[in-house]
């Protein structure tokens, strides 16, 4: 049997989000790039918006192998001025179902030759004492910051 509610999608996710906002002080979105996650954080911007919550804070769990377009959505997302970026390159393993020798991939591997350079957020300050804080910027990542910011700023203006 097939219950049907009266209220349509978009409005669930909203009361849901508000719901959220309204619990806890303290609201992560948890963010891949993928289109699932895309429109999480469009609601949760327009909550955050609404209850003047920004910045809003952003978490996203890099695995070191990641599509050059899903790292150009992420940096897109992280160096916006309305959020509070999480950008997390930290040690872990993966389960490795594209072999059969290696059980897992061992992501962002201490000792390992890194694949991609690491990225610095406002939340690598909170890792600045552990081994595995190991991150910088490079200068592209600094131009790419800045024209993004100059180009918001003269579309405000």
């Amino acid at each position: 049997m097939r219950l049907y509610n009266s209220q349509n999608v978009y409005d669930a996710a909203l009361e849901r989000i508000n719901f959220l906002f309204d619990e806890f002080p303290n609201v992560v979105v948890g963010f891949s790039s993928g289109k699932d996650s895309v429109v999480v954080l469009n609601l949760a911007l327009q909550v955050a918006t609404e209850r003047n919550r920004l910045p809003l804070k952003v978490m996203f769990l890099d695995q070191e192998l990641e599509w050059e377009a899903t790292i150009d959505l992420v940096k897109k997302v992280m160096y916006s001025p309305v959020i509070d970026p999480m950008w997390l390159q930290i040690p872990f393993k993966l389960f490795n179902a594209t072999s059969g020798e290696e059980q897992w991939l061992h992501v962002w591997g201490e000792g390992e030759e890194l694949l991609r350079l690491k990225h610095i957020t406002g939340f690598s300050k909170l890792f600045k004492d552990v081994k595995y804080s190991k991150s910088w910027q490079t200068d592209k990542m600094v131009r790419i910051k800045k024209d993004y910011m100059e180009h918001n700023d003269e579309q405000s203006n």
